[in-house]
């Protein structure tokens, strides 16, 4: 066995299958007896989407959702953000409200295909690391220990990570306290089913977002000290919704609820030799926005093709490095982000939410607003290029997203050649070529998209972000060399 990954929600899953379908031997188990049915996440973002075509489970996933395109918030029953998704530069133009236990059998299913089952009710209880391995202490739900040695591990074990605290790993910077009820349930009201609204009312915020069977996820956000005790009831939620809703609104019923907290932080470091936390192991985040269990995901397209690269020899251990120095950024500016828009919805001064109510409608519609807001919720601003986590820069450079979905590889890098192909080219890929995609590209639309006049090269890497835009075959022997070391055959 190459890799154990510990923990199967979407972040685990995801990074199983993107080793096992690059032949890496990989063991993933998970303390639970069976799949959770409670009610989690909610909500695959268009990014999320665009990486689940290189796993041909985007339709799968659609099928198991609502597309929601519109967004309406509300201050006091006054509308002051009308925003749409639906003009982004991407195939997947909306959110899809699709319950996380349905992701978790989308990818499921595909571990399958690879020959991989989840071990159910086995927990990690202890690990060390010695030269070259991972020691594991697993314990079986017969009440069997084992003692597993494995090259690498991953810890995607969620908020409260056995792996993390095994490490010694803690989370840095303020915590920031959210407490919520949820209820899936069904309302009957006089605005569309398949547009997200929320309604912030004097520190008391109530959103609904559509779920398939025309039932929608109704949150509830408490201010620390004024939460309510005891299981979700219908009257809880029905007091709730009178508040903060269109008026005529009436609560039908609530088939599943739950409550929770969070304290919105990240892991001080996102790795420790041989051990590597991805998910709600290495940063937590507000509902609000629908960030976390794709932020979780992308962890994992991030990582998984470096590790299999390693694994398989094809590059220095080194190259692992850039994992925690480029989704750590992207982590603590999610952070700070949905903190941000966690306290203005629970503004309870009259002065501040005035302020929003009359001055915001003004502001929000501006194209400035915007555009940053909807590719921030819609993470198609996550970004590589200066360490900061995001870019909302219309000019690509190294480091964005490629946008060109069409023209990338599904696991392998993507060369794109525009002009002729330069005679060095294939003595430059040597051993590589088996892990690159070479296309010659003739379309005036994409050339000019990348800005690029003459002859040049685009390198996208498999997780679809760029590693190289216009350079030469001395630009690309440099990033093969430092991304695969000295040892290829050039």
């Amino acid at each position: 066995m190459d890799v154990l990954i510990v923990g199967a929600g979407p972040t685990g899953l995801t990074m199983a299958v993107e080793l096992a379908r690059r032949h890496i031997d990989v063991r993933v188990i998970d303390a639970l007896p069976a799949p959770t049915t409670e009610t989690r996440a909610l909500g695959v973002q268009p990014r999320t989407l665009e990486l689940f075509d290189r796993l041909e489970l985007t339709e799968a996933t659609i099928a198991a959702g609502v597309p929601v395109a519109d967004f309406h918030i509300f201050s006091e029953n006054k509308q002051f953000l009308d925003l749409s998704v639906s003009r982004l530069d991407t195939p997947y133009p909306y959110l899809l409200m699709a319950p996380q236990p349905r992701v978790e059998e989308v990818l499921t299913r595909r571990l399958l295909d690879y020959g991989v089952k989840v071990e159910r009710e086995v927990e990690l209880t202890a690990l060390s690391q010695g030269p070259g391995e991972v020691q594991a202490e697993l314990l079986h739900g017969d009440g069997t220990t084992e003692q597993a040695h494995v090259p690498w591990l991953i810890g995607c074990d969620g908020a409260h990570s056995t792996v993390r605290h095994r490490l010694g790993v803690p989370f840095v910077g303020e915590a920031f306290e959210e407490n919520f009820a949820v209820a899936d349930g069904r309302v009957d009201w006089p605005v569309p089913y398949d547009v997200f609204h929320a309604f912030l009312n004097k520190g008391r915020f109530v959103a609904y977002f559509p779920m398939p069977g025309g039932m929608h996820r109704i949150t509830i956000a408490y201010p620390p000290g004024h939460v309510p005790q005891g299981e979700v009831t219908f009257e809880e939620v029905r007091s709730a919704v009178a508040v903060c809703s269109p008026p005529g609104t009436r609560l039908v019923e609530i088939l599943e609820s739950g409550r929770f907290r969070i304290n919105q932080r990240k892991v001080a470091r996102h790795s420790v030799d041989r051990v590597f936390l991805a998910g709600d192991a290495a940063h937590v985040h507000s509902v609000v926005g629908g960030q976390g269990m794709n932020t979780g995901i992308q962890d994992a397209f991030n990582l998984g093709w470096k590790l299999a690269a390693v694994v398989q020899g094809r590059a220095p251990a080194g190259l692992l490095d850039t994992y925690a120095a480029e989704r750590s950024p992207v982590a603590a500016r999610l952070v700070k982000g949905t903190r941000r828009a966690t306290r203005m919805t629970l503004l309870s001064n009259p002065i501040a939410t005035a302020a929003r109510r009359i001055l915001a409608p003004h502001i929000t519609p501006l194209p400035a607003v915007q555009k940053p807001l909807s590719r921030a919720l819609t993470q198609l601003d996550v970004s590589y290029r200066d360490g900061s986590g995001g870019s909302n820069d219309d000019r690509l450079a190294v480091g964005d997203r490629f946008p060109e979905i069409g023209l990338q590889h599904p696991w392998k890098h993507t060369l794109l050649v525009f002009g002729m192909e330069p005679p060095t080219l294939r003595s430059v890929l040597g051993d590589l070529d088996d892990l690159i995609d070479v296309r010659l590209i003739s379309d005036a639309r994409t050339r000019e998209r990348c800005g690029i006049q003459d002859d040049g090269l685009v390198l996208v890497r498999p997780d679809g972000y760029l590693a190289l835009l216009g350079g030469d075959v001395h630009h690309l022997s440099t990033y093969l060399t430092t991304t695969f070391g000295s040892r290829r055959n050039t």
